[in-house]
């Protein structure tokens, strides 16, 4: 019996020699006018990954594909970190060196110095430049230094702050809760450099896509849909050709939209076959997608958003993984709106760890939904002696904008 030699491969990881013996569509929908070939130029490819989002080669007739993943399943610092996920152990124990407080002036400095550059970053990846990697620099390390001090004051203002865009929002966004996500699973500070700097570029392969097709309202079409799916490869492109980006970043780019049972894109990898970084990538991605005011849809509370993601642990993504993202940011994650029980309405200011059900809050409404003429600060596990007989105890997490309040107004 011959040994298959037909395989489906990503359009991301063509190369010229390879020979290609059928598509994912009818070859009549497509302007190749012969029914497998070998790739010999870069155009080919080019024109591949413009109708087809994955192909079939015949590894007898041509080379096989190389796959980055392949690469980064070899490193030994991931080989670290997957046994830490099965012992919950960790490689530091980070400990908190500012209050909230002190923190929050610089890491404000930190987020809008971040918006600022990733704008200008963006914009001339898409006039055609290659990545600078000291600018990318710029804009991690203030944000990584403000996090490892003291996360709670960036995961304040991550969703607090008036975001005019939603990819460049989401880029920054993206590389604060990752590196306060990698901070609670104790990675090094490198990893938390890597895992930073990954999630801040992974889309940055959009700016290649139509903006009326990225800020579309209405549904996509499958054409329209295929297009959006197509920034992965972009990313990788641009990566790839930036000078300083490491193999670790270019697959965060290349996985985050995999997802553990397989349902992913774009090469349907199923459970660990997608790197560790790409899997944190896939968690955070959906959370601030869903947290956030999209084009094409409201943001729900971050209480809503966590839910959703643990209803699809090892579905979309491996439940250990999820169990640590929700002890990071905690039940009610900092910046969420709340109602008590006494129908008071409330912000989470910031956690307590020993305690995540009991965080501190600013009592925004009174039980008739009417605002307090100054807000109250209160910590729910050390409260005033005036609720000895009938504590503060949260009901429900409730929607941005409830009530008629605005959570930018409260970007200190």
């Amino acid at each position: 019996m011959e040994a298959q030699t037909e395989k489906k491969v990503s359009t991301l990881y063509l190369k010229e020699g390879m020979y290609v013996s059928s598509l994912d569509r009818p070859w009549l929908d497509t302007p190749f006018l012969i029914q497998g070939f070998i790739i010999k130029d870069p155009d080919e490819i080019l024109l591949l990954k413009k109708y087809c989002e994955h192909v079939f080669i015949d590894t007898d007739k041509g080379i096989d594909a190389d796959q980055y993943i392949h690469e980064a399943k070899k490193l030994k610092s991931h080989d670290k970190i997957e046994q830490c996920i099965v012992d919950k152990t960790k490689l530091v124990e980070y400990v908190d060196t500012t209050t909230t407080t002190e923190e929050m002036p610089v890491a404000r400095m930190a987020i809008d110095e971040a918006s600022n550059r990733v704008v200008s970053l963006m914009e001339s990846v898409k006039a055609g430049k290659s990545i600078n990697a000291e600018e990318v620099k710029g804009v991690v390390e203030p944000i990584l230094e403000s996090v490892i001090r003291n996360p709670e004051a960036l995961m304040w203002l991550t969703q607090m702050r008036h975001k005019d865009s939603y990819t460049y929002a989401h880029s920054v966004d993206n590389c604060a809760l990752a590196i306060a996500f990698g901070r609670h699973m104790g990675l090094y500070k490198d990893d938390l450099n890597t895992l930073a700097t990954g999630l801040l570029l992974m889309d940055i392969g959009k700016m290649k896509i139509p903006p009326e097709v990225l800020n579309k309202t209405e549904p996509l079409t499958e054409d329209e849909f295929r297009l959006v799916r197509s920034h992965v490869g972009h990313s990788v492109e641009i990566l790839e050709k930036s000078e300083g980006i490491g193999i670790d970043i270019i697959n965060i780019a290349l996985t985050h939209h995999e997802r553990f049972d397989g349902s992913g894109y774009p090469s349907g990898l199923v459970g660990t076959q997608t790197p560790v970084y790409g899997r944190m990538a896939a968690i955070v991605d959906v959370y601030d997608a869903l947290t956030s005011v999209r084009p094409y849809g409201s943001a729900v509370s971050p209480y809503t958003a966590l839910q959703e993601i643990y209803n699809w642990r090892n579905k979309y993504f491996q439940e250990e993984l999820v169990e640590q993202f929700l002890q990071c940011l905690g039940v009610y994650p900092t910046g969420s709106l709340v109602e008590m029980h006494s129908g008071e309405v409330a912000i989470v200011m910031s956690q307590n760890k020993t305690r995540r059900m009991s965080p501190q809050i600013m009592l925004l409404l009174d039980k008739d939904k009417k605002p307090y003429p100054e807000y109250q600060i209160i910590n729910l596990i050390n409260q005033p002696s005036e609720y000895d007989q009938n504590p503060l105890t949260i009901f429900r997490g409730i929607d941005p904008g409830s009530y008629g309040i605005d959570p930018t107004e409260f970007y200190l």
